[in-house]
């Protein structure tokens, strides 16, 4: 007995939503052969815009400019070597310490 079409739509239901709601429902009562073509239309019709999209709107072109590499800038400040390649990665307090340790006793060694 509990059939949806016997259902009453509650008030609160927006104007779009009771619009596209009898819209589906004029579209349901359609032939089906009808409804199949005016589908198949519509889907053609916006394939076609589609399409048309690209000839339409073409891609942006993109101006390629010369990038100038910064100008090398002599180092005023430059910092002395304290006995570290450049490649070292930075090490944390405690191996700081420990290499000067080592360092201390090779000296001594000497």
């Amino acid at each position: 007995m509990n059939n949806k079409s016997n259902i009453q739509h509650p008030k609160d239901v927006s104007r779009f939503t009771r619009w596209v709601n009898e819209l589906d429902d004029k579209d349901k009562n359609l032939d089906p052969l009808k409804r199949k073509s005016k589908w198949i239309l519509i889907t053609a019709f916006l394939f076609a815009l589609f399409a048309i999209s690209f000839i339409w709107f073409p891609t942006g072109k993109v101006k390629p400019h010369q990038v100038e590499a910064p100008l090398a800038e002599p180092i005023i400040n430059a910092p002395t070597n304290s006995g570290s390649s450049a490649f070292e990665l930075p090490v944390d307090s405690f191996e700081n310490q420990l290499k000067s340790y080592i360092n201390e006793e090779n000296f001594d060694k000497k």
